[in-house]
């Protein structure tokens, strides 16, 4: 079969869309994909949710002319405060919660996407430097993804 969309655009197409149809929150923006390295010090003025895709690697688990591709991603959850609140980092640490729930073992209805991984590493959430620094809410969410072979 005939490649028609780079294995990266489709995980980021799916990610997006499965956080964009979520019911359990209300995001009052879209959430996006881009090729640009997320700069979370860019002057941010309302809530962002980003996903970008870090890495693709080429599997090699079968004797096919092509196989799976897996995808190191982030969604990057920044917004910029007015003050250190509870009121105001609580409900955002709630979203970054309820993301990370919608994505956690997500296959797509074509069982092409599937989240294999999610934020294996330890970090801070928001994290504390740029919040204090910036009063910038950054947290991100990393998965790793897989595209099933064309």
């Amino acid at each position: 079969m005939a490649v028609t969309m780079a294995p990266s655009t489709e995980a980021m197409q799916a990610i997006v869309a499965r956080i964009n149809s979520g019911e359990a929150y209300c995001l009052d923006v879209v959430a996006t994909y881009s090729e640009q390295i997320v700069d979370v010090m860019e002057e941010i003025t309302e809530l962002r949710v980003d996903v970008v895709d870090d890495e693709e690697t080429q599997l090699q688990d079968t004797l096919d002319i092509e196989n799976r591709t897996s995808h190191a991603m982030a969604v990057w959850v920044r917004k910029k405060v007015c003050s250190l609140s509870n009121d105001e980092i609580d409900p955002l640490k709630l979203l970054v919660r309820q993301l990370f729930q919608r994505l956690n073992n997500y296959d797509s209805a074509d069982g092409r996407v599937r989240v294999w991984e999610i934020d294996q590493d330890s970090k801070q959430c928001p994290n504390k430097r740029i919040l204090n620094e910036q009063r910038l809410f950054v947290s991100p969410i990393y998965l790793r993804v897989e595209v099933g072979a064309s």
